[in-house]
């Protein structure tokens, strides 16, 4: 299996999907590499491309053998270093390889360095038709707004503040103080991003400026809290965010906030002492320090006089109180939504690795009862009949999440040559019944051996807003026989005998997907 770094092989996928000029959007084809139980793996990559009908194949290749001449272009080399990586070659010409990854864009390195990274596997790739996504400009216009909702939130709000400033202020240094607090807040906010998540990328970078910087190291020792619920750059934020804001809505405040900063001087030595004596440092918590003697040198040179209070009011203590309070409550709001979502995906894959194991599934699969299938049910069978994998699915006409277990199954089978499709409707004992005629009709459309025909009907019915069987039926005429009405209550008995529930029911080899996997999960258990 080639285990890599996720960033590099989604962002690799990606590359070559722009080359090949696929129409599949970012976000989805991340949730399907993420969804992988192998991801990041070549098997993921493969198994993606072919779930969006790209055809793919992967070749071991014995460097005593290779030849330029004998490989096509663009294709994904896995190599070994750095512990194994991917890269999408664009060209070999003239002893020059032209690469991508995460990292490089159409790079050149030597011919003879490569040969001597890689594996010796290719991973070739051609699109088709079909080889698209549905809806993909309505989801590509849908990222490209989400991405540019972040800045435009950012802009908007540094409007606002813009907008909003006190600018016939004549307090001396109060906007250089201002921009101070402004500065301080971002620094801790990505400190409180290390705290929810350490692996952040962005954050992992800042903290791995210069050879001794060890921010895990500091941020996740003792010393780096208060007690067991509040740590240090939780104080951070409340300090730079309450002094912000007070001073922001009212900079009469600043004799307060300067004998504030003034308190919070002997914190910066303790912490640089600290790391010192562990002789790791910490980007981020340097810069606060760093900062908070920015204050103090600035608050000096503004003049003695900004340090002298003049009068107290309850005014001052009740607006003083809510610039500080705000952060605070706020903070403690969200601190367990995003400390979930982080957990989360962590989570997830290590949940996925325990439900995709095999023999797990195959155990919980086979230790239940078994319900065979008999043809004289006459279900309409889709896929490769000769298939040893059989997948049934117990169907209500009128079902919705029929309809998208029928949309997924046929996107399926459509990647796969090895599976068989058997389809039986539940149904009513009369035969007026609309589901009974649905049911009918397209168990006699099964007869005419015309799978094409019967599949282009069974898309049709399942994709209607609106559900009308006249409508449906004139697109599709059939003249139904009598046996037809045998084989309806034929499985409106089998369906009461295999005491089915609830549709859509789904089983494996005449097996019932059991608890808690669902039929999404099923093109990664069964091969």
């Amino acid at each position: 299996m080639l285990l890599r770094p996720k960033e590099n092989a989604l962002a690799v996928t990606q590359l070559l999907l722009k080359n090949l000029d696929a129409k599949i959007s970012y976000d989805s084809l991340k949730r399907a590499l993420y969804d992988h139980p192998e991801y990041p793996s070549l098997l993921a990559i493969s198994d993606v491309l072919n779930e969006y009908h790209i055809q793919n194949e992967a070749y071991q290749i014995k460097k005593e053998e290779y030849k330029v001449e004998d490989l096509f272009f663009p294709f994904i080399a896995h190599i070994n270093s750095k512990g194994g990586a991917f890269m999408l070659i664009h060209e070999i010409k003239d002893g020059k390889v032209t690469f991508s990854d995460e990292k490089s864009k159409k790079s050149i390195i030597p011919e003879k360095d490569f040969i001597q990274q890689w594996s010796g596997i290719a991973l070739y790739a051609t699109v088709t038709p079909n080889s698209y996504e549905t809806r993909y400009y309505e989801k590509q216009l849908l990222a490209n707004l989400k991405t540019l909702g972040k800045p435009l939130f950012i802009l908007t709000l540094l409007s606002t503040l813009f907008l909003g400033l006190n600018l016939q202020s004549s307090v001396p240094g109060y906007y250089i103080l201002l921009l101070v607090k402004l500065l301080g807040v971002g620094i801790c906010v990505l400190l409180l991003t290390h705290s929810i998540d350490a692996n952040n990328p962005f954050v992992r970078n800042l903290c791995g400026l210069g050879s001794k910087n060890n921010c895990n190291a500091i941020l996740k020792s003792d010393a780096a809290k208060i007690n067991e619920w509040l740590s240090w750059s939780e104080v951070g934020f409340f300090y730079f965010m309450g002094s912000f804001l007070a001073l922001y809505f009212n900079p009469s405040l600043m004799p307060y906030l300067l004998w504030l900063n003034l308190l919070s001087l002997p914190y910066t030595l303790w912490s640089i002492g600290y790391q010192y004596r562990q002789n790791n440092w910490c980007t981020l918590c340097c810069s606060v320090q760093v900062l908070l003697w920015i204050e103090f040198i600035a608050g000096i040179r503004f003049g003695k006089e900004q340090y002298i209070i003049h009068s107290f009011s309850i005014l001052t203590f009740v607006q003083l109180f809510l610039s500080f309070i705000i952060p605070v409550m706020a903070w403690f709001l969200l601190k367990p939504q995003l400390t979930k979502s982080a957990e989360y995906n962590p989570l997830k894959q290590q949940l996925k690795k325990f439900k995709y194991d095999q023999q797990l599934f195959n155990h919980a699969l086979t230790n239940q009862a078994k319900y065979a299938v008999p043809d004289n049910l006459m279900p309409v069978v889709l896929g490769n009949p000769k298939a040893e994998t059989i997948i049934t699915m117990v169907s209500n006409p009128f079902c919705g999440p029929c309809a998208k277990a029928h949309a997924f199954l046929d996107n399926w089978l459509a990647t796969r040559s090895d599976v068989q499709l058997k389809v039986i409707f539940t149904t009513a004992d009369h035969d007026d019944d609309q589901r009974t005629k649905v049911s009918r009709h397209v168990s006699a459309l099964s007869q005419t051996k015309d799978e094409v025909l019967l599949a282009n009907a069974l898309n049709d019915w399942y994709a209607q807003s609106q559900k009308k069987y006249e409508d449906w039926a004139k697109r599709y005429p059939i003249v139904i026989a009598e046996e037809m009405a045998e084989v309806t209550a034929k499985q409106k008995e089998w369906c009461d005998m295999a005491e089915i529930k609830y549709t859509p029911t789904i089983l494996v080899n005449g097996y019932k997907l059991p608890e808690p996997y669902q039929l999404e999960d099923i093109k990664y258990l069964v091969y």
